[in-house]
């Protein structure tokens, strides 16, 4: 909290224009390193919807309480002033769980699950407008931007037993192997990250932005939660009694072999929302593009 708080300060002493030097897009440094926090959010088969639920992308299970943490850093080429090809390492932990859901489907599943992720991702970014909230200034400190492109991460589902975390896909909690042509999930995927930010320049070739990403994702298992139940009898024979514990965790009357256990139609989904600084990766000597 403090590292974001201390951010903010930044951002606010920047609105000023108190302390920082006069910026415009037209000097961008050809490669920038920047950094991020912020938070995170899940979109799947396990938790959401509130008594107030908000539908966004298509999803009424928006639980702003499940927001977590996410961080990262990159490098931002910068081709000329409208370009860019930027790639960077996140961190990004989710977790939700049906017990605070007020779903009437979900809440007596009681599933849960905690993820950390680790993402690589590779994005062009494109600058749709820029602009200076001083209209006599004739260059730009402003920018809106979009982007779009392809990472690859790292996941591995838990969840809490007894007193203690333990990781899901080994357990095959929905019988994985053991239903005739399925086989334990891969805990590294692909996702497609879409977005869009505004961008403040500062000094020479210095920014802090502010930016929303959404993250489709090639999987439906960061949850650990997909088709349907399996019998828990086959579980606790091939797979222990943690395993059977950790796949019927809610009304096993209600909750029987072959039931949905969550929509295989849907993969999941994730959403960072972050603030961050950039600047010149070697010097801070301004570069002209030139060109509009």
């Amino acid at each position: 909290m403090r590292i974001i708080q201390a951010i903010l300060l930044i951002y606010t002493l920047i609105l000023n224009g108190t302390v920082f030097a006069q910026y415009d897009f037209y000097n961008k440094p050809k490669v920038e390193k920047f950094a991020f926090v912020g938070g995170s959010y899940f979109f799947g088969d396990i938790g959401g919807r509130q008594e107030n639920s908000v539908l966004l992308f298509g999803y009424e299970d928006l639980d702003l309480s499940a927001t977590k943490p996410c961080l990262g850093t990159g490098v931002r080429q910068n081709f000329n002033r409208v370009i860019a090809l930027r790639t960077g390492l996140s961190y990004v932990y989710l977790e939700q769980s049906d017990a605070k859901s007020y779903s009437k489907s979900r809440h007596p599943r009681n599933l849960s699950f905690r993820t950390h992720i680790l993402e690589a991702s590779a994005l062009m970014e494109f600058r749709v407008a820029k602009f200076n909230l001083n209209t006599k200034k004739r260059r730009s400190s402003w920018e809106y931007y979009v982007f779009g492109g392809v990472a690859g991460f790292y996941y591995s589902p838990q969840a809490k037993y007894k007193t203690r975390y333990v990781s899901l896909r080994p357990l095959t909690t929905e019988g994985q192997g053991l239903k005739p042509g399925t086989k334990p999930y891969s805990v590294v995927d692909i996702a497609i990250p879409i977005g869009g930010g505004l961008r403040y320049g500062y000094g020479f070739g210095n920014t802090v932005f502010v930016e929303l990403g959404y993250r489709a994702t090639n999987t439906d298992y960061i949850d650990d939660v997909s088709t349907s139940y399996y019998s828990r009898e086959e579980l606790l024979i091939n797979r222990g009694r943690v395993s059977a514990a950790m796949s019927y965790r809610g009304d096993e009357d209600q909750y029987k072999a072959g039931r949905d256990r969550g929509s295989r139609y849907n993969k999941d989904h994730f959403l960072l929302i972050n603030i961050g600084l950039s600047m010149p990766l070697r010097s801070r000597k301004p570069v002209w593009f030139q060109g509009k």
